[in-house]
């Protein structure tokens, strides 16, 4: 079984690599970290989603709460006022969804809906019209999504 792990190197930076379970030696708690011993190497259990989010967010994940690393690429919906992230374009009661704090809501608002027209193969407009309902406004400009 292969186990998702991170590297110490020597200037101290970390990256996370695969190692196989049948390659472990002996598992170990060091200074509060679980730690994987191998015949040549040591590696650290990745224990918190900042540290998770360190090494996948080049994938496309961030983490937009204190409890949920998201996929940025899979999500679909934005539900502003309650603050959910979905992965489905027209979400249902049973549908799966990841929390998002409001103050990240608020910074990546415009960030997240270009994600989400990206997603849905919708296409974000600009426009100086600033009366349409269902538009996102910026400073003398707006955006819509469109279905292409």
């Amino acid at each position: 079984m292969m186990m998702p792990v991170i590297k110490k190197t020597d200037s101290g930076k970390t990256h996370m690599v695969q190692i196989d379970l049948k390659d472990v030696l002996f598992i170990k708690i060091e200074n509060r970290n679980i730690v994987y011993h191998t015949q040549d190497e040591t590696y650290y259990h990745i224990s918190t989603l900042s540290e998770l989010e360190e090494h996948l967010f080049d994938e496309g994940f961030d983490l937009l709460d204190k409890t949920n690393l998201v996929n940025l690429n899979r999500m679909k919906h934005l539900d502003e006022k309650h603050g959910n992230i979905y992965f489905e374009e027209h979400p249902t009661k049973e549908s799966k969804f990841a929390s998002i704090a409001l103050i990240k809501q608020k910074v990546m608002k415009n960030q997240l809906k270009s994600i989400i027209a990206k997603n849905t193969n919708k296409q974000l407009n600009l426009s100086d019209n600033l009366s349409n309902k269902g538009r996102i406004k910026l400073p003398n400009l707006e955006i819509s999504m469109q279905d292409n």
